[in-house]
């Protein structure tokens, strides 16, 4: 299965001996987290699993950090997936499909065919080598935010410090500025400068964000709001 990695989700193309056999919809790559990112790429062993949910699916085998990983139908990575595999006819977005469950009939005919025969069956995850994994994730954190997110979002403690140096430059040059008295034409200019220089310093420093810690708040929040009552990681 070659992946290609979105900062909204993860297509994939699946493959059965070098014939297309269907595409695939998940997480985006989250670091493994559970239930909000896809599975590490690697080997698994494919063994038939039932549910009353699902019917008939597959689940993956010896997943590192993850739980109950599944291939299952499911049109919309975002909503119904919570680290599993969901198979589609077509992919409609990123981390969506359709005919889920059409896709996944043709894939567990072939797999179901040779666990008859008792031949192990693996799946093979790995990058698009178009789109490796790690240039998707320099991307995700500073390209998608608009000014507006950036300004709310939490700011690094260097760049909180040279903010409150912009400010105390700009209310000491604003003093100068408007003083009631008479000033020498050097020191209103040098305020003027001041003024200037602080009130860059001061929108640059709001602006910076704090990657990590805008990650790591952007998960607490979606657990909170999607996942805060679903007991199992590959289940939704």
């Amino acid at each position: 299965m070659n992946r290609t990695y979105f900062p909204e989700g993860t297509q994939g193309a699946l493959e059965w001996n070098g014939t297309l056999v269907c595409y695939t919809i998940e997480l985006p790559w989250l670091g493994n987290r559970k239930r909000i990112s896809c599975i590490p790429e690697g080997e698994y062993i494919l063994q038939k699993r039932f549910s009353p949910k699902f019917q008939w699916h597959l689940h993956l085998k010896n997943v590192p950090g993850r739980d109950l990983i599944l291939i299952h139908p499911a049109n919309d990575a975002k909503t119904e997936l919570l680290g599993c595999i969901a198979t589609v006819t077509l992919h409609t977005g990123i981390g969506k499909g359709s005919f889920s469950r059409k896709a996944l009939e043709k894939l567990k005919a072939l797999v179901y065919k040779a666990l008859v025969y008792n031949e192990e069956v693996k799946i093979k995850i790995q990058s698009n080598p178009s789109t490796p994994l790690r240039m998707i994730r320099l991307k995700t954190s500073k390209e998608i935010m608009n000014i507006v997110e950036r300004a709310k979002a939490p700011t690094p403690k260097f760049f909180r410090v040279l903010r409150s140096i912009g400010l105390a430059l700009l209310t000491i040059s604003g003093s100068i500025i408007a003083a009631p008295v008479t000033l020498p034409v050097v020191f209103v200019s040098i305020a003027g400068y001041a003024a200037l220089a602080g009130g860059v310093i001061s929108v640059i420093s709001q602006i910076t964000v704090d990657d990590e810690a805008n990650r790591e708040q952007a998960i607490i929040n979606r657990l909170k709001k999607d996942n805060q009552y679903l007991p199992r990681d590959g289940i939704k």
